[in-house]
């Protein structure tokens, strides 16, 4: 197992980093069809336990929230989530078996929201000043961190972190998490803000280690709840991966729990302490 997890790693994380750098419709498309792809992998493990949530209105509202970051007017995102919210009550309203309706309409909304909100600023941080230096600290550090977590976890870990939501994870290894989250943004970020300039690939970013640290911590403490929130959804769906599309990781959602999170907290760190 641990060997199919570095060789999708391998594969995977030059291709996610050539996208990144080369942004534009590329990258938005990226973004949109892993939204998309993980999104449904959440209705997959709601309709296994049981639950009929509105997948064709999700799998377009989740589009909607991605692209929503491209809007230069604030109040397309609103209307997409009002126009998305009366659809999904019409159709329950219509649906001949209205047993379990409301949980359905809520179902269909909640996981949308969650997949498609937070991927909605991996392009809304792609699009800041520097948005490229930000975009690849924020995966890098949030790699670091999962992969910090895992290794101190597996060599010194006792106590348990949250063992009625995710029993293999230690307090250790999140501590061991968040260290090389901060860590990695405090070493790296110079280095890459470097490289990124003298190859014309954007400006060179100068930034203090305090800030550097700052945005380490906020990645690394996003990461690790990330990482919990996606535990926590498969325990109540009773699934043990969220799919099958990575050898050796699982489904898509369970290569990009951590990321969810930590791209938000990023974008939010950015934007209130420049």
């Amino acid at each position: 197992m641990l060997r199919l997890r570095v060789v999708s790693a391998v594969i995977g994380v030059p291709i996610l980093l050539l996208v990144a750098i080369a942004g534009g419709a590329w990258y938005v498309a990226a973004v949109t069809l892993g939204a998309m792809a993980a999104t449904v992998e959440v209705f997959s493990m709601l309709t296994g336990a049981g639950y009929r949530p509105l997948q064709p209105l999700g799998l377009g509202l989740t589009a909607g929230l991605v692209l929503a970051a491209l809007a230069t007017n604030a109040t397309v995102l609103p209307a997409i989530l009002v126009v998305a919210i009366l659809i999904g009550l019409v159709q329950m309203m219509l649906r001949p078996d209205a047993e379990g309706a409301l949980a359905d309409w809520a179902l269909t909304l909640a996981p949308v929201i969650y997949v498609g909100g937070t991927m909605h600023y991996f392009i809304a941080l792609r699009n800041l000043p520097d948005g490229l230096f930000w975009t690849l600290t924020a995966l890098i550090c949030t790699w670091t961190c999962d992969i910090a977590a895992f290794f101190v976890g597996r060599r010194w870990g006792n106590a348990r972190l949250a063992p009625r939501i995710s029993p293999g994870k230690s307090v250790e290894g999140a501590i061991g998490g968040l260290l090389g989250a901060v860590a990695a943004a405090v070493a790296l970020g110079p280095l890459l803000g470097w490289v990124l300039g003298s190859t014309g690939l954007g400006p060179v970013a100068m930034l203090g280690p305090l800030r550097l640290a700052g945005l380490g911590l906020v990645i690394g403490v996003c990461a690790i709840v990330g990482d919990l929130i996606e535990s926590f959804i498969k325990r109540q769906c009773g699934a043990k991966d969220s799919g099958a599309a990575i050898p050796g990781h699982g489904g898509v959602l369970d290569r990009i729990d951590s990321v969810l999170l930590a791209i938000v907290g990023a974008y939010f760190y950015v934007v209130t302490t420049s």
